[in-house]
């Protein structure tokens, strides 16, 4: 997330704390007005690879965000006008514009109290824009990083199952949130935790940003490997991760070890480099701890598979209730190597199930200079 160099409100400033005065410069300048006025924009709060965020002030002079649909990597800024980069871009840039309008009208229907609320959606620029609470509070990254021990533990439960809650809604209707992490969650004064910032929720949208720039919807040690994988599944497991992998954050201080090394190890063999939370922290209710470490697992059908039965066993856990064997049994083992095509055919177990996360795992590495997995093509 790149800040940028508006300068808003003490109050703003020392809540967000990461502006960096030269980090952008296609923002909108304040005292800009969209819709022929009805919006004023008074600074920048933050941009990413799908749109720009800043705050504003409306007709009846109430504060709201307002994101701009802004694809960097297909548009430029011409005065305040958002033009397609080239020719070439054209189609693929209005294309997108058109997602993020109807996008920011299914998620204008997502009323819930853990959900940020979308007010409106409009075209201006030749661009589109939607309006958005104010949220006054500070996300839960800022949070982390300024205190080693941020929540007590019936908090943390709290917290959980209100996050829960709002995934649970969304996955209802259809939509995937795609980018969980600990800076797309704002805690409120009140210490209520909302979910923002759903622009990777458009399927579409993530992938004409992946074609066309190499770059995917990832935060690493939050996002599940499957989202490396260029036209792999994702499910609602795969918020799952994201929401696990925040909050192991919350309770030990650094998110889970990076998912794509997690697979490579696993697939060459070796143990799992994740350490189980359960059995190292005090003062949550039985199975709490195993959820979270069932959440994170490596591979998508090992993981829990819907917010509602998460939160099934939370609230089994609180009441004393016996937890279900699901939460307590282990994921199956990989092969040892060596491992050959013919083993990988007779064994019906890890790799087979498996083989095009390990496939792609051994990609991304070769890529990245650490080649681990040639041999599970031999």
């Amino acid at each position: 997330m790149t800040q940028g160099p508006t300068q808003i409100s003490n109050q703003l400033e020392s809540g967000l704390g990461r502006v960096d005065p030269d980090a952008f410069a296609d923002d909108l300048k304040p005292g800009t007005q969209l819709l022929g006025g009805h919006y004023t924009i008074e600074g920048f709060l933050n941009s990413g690879g799908f749109g720009i965020t800043y705050l504003a002030k409306d007709s009846l002079d109430r504060t709201v965000v307002i994101k701009e649909c802004f694809p960097n990597a297909l548009c430029r800024r011409s005065t305040s006008l958002v033009r397609a980069r080239s020719r070439k871009h054209q189609g693929d840039f209005r294309g997108f514009v058109e997602s993020f309008v109807a996008e920011a009208k299914s998620l204008a229907r997502l009323v819930h109290p853990n959900i940020v609320g979308v007010h409106q959606v409009f075209e201006d620029n030749d661009t589109a824009y939607m309006a958005i609470d104010y949220i006054d509070g500070r996300d839960l990254h800022d949070i982390l990083d300024s205190t080693d021990h941020a929540f007590t533990p019936d908090q943390i439960v709290t917290m959980l199952k209100k996050m829960l809650s709002a995934v649970e809604f969304i996955h209802q209707v259809g939509i995937l949130h795609r980018d969980i992490s600990p800076d797309n969650v704002l805690i409120d004064r009140s210490g209520n935790p909302i979910l923002i910032d759903f622009g990777a929720a458009s399927e579409q949208v993530a992938r004409a940003t992946r074609v066309l720039t190499g770059r995917r919807v990832i935060k690493e040690g939050y996002s599940p490997q499957e989202f490396y994988l260029t036209g792999s599944e994702q499910s609602p497991a795969s918020d799952l991760y994201s929401l696990g992998a925040t909050f192991h954050h919350v309770i030990t201080g650094h998110p889970p070890p990076e998912s794509q090394r997690r697979l490579a190890r696993v697939a060459e063999g070796e143990s799992d480099p994740y350490q189980p939370l359960a059995g190292r922290f005090q003062g949550y209710p039985p199975g709490f701890l195993e959820a979270i470490d069932k959440a994170v697992r490596v591979m998508p059908k090992d993981r829990i598979q819907s917010a509602g039965d998460w939160l099934d066993w939370i609230r089994i856990g609180e009441d004393g209730g016996p937890l279900p064997a699901a939460l307590t049994e282990e994921p199956p083992k990989p092969a040892t190597r060596p491992v050959t095509r013919q083993a990988v055919a007779a064994s019906g177990g890890f790799l087979q199930d498996n083989m095009g996360y390990v496939i792609g795992a051994g990609a991304v590495f070769v890529v990245a200079g650490v080649a681990l997995l040639w041999s599970l093509l031999a």
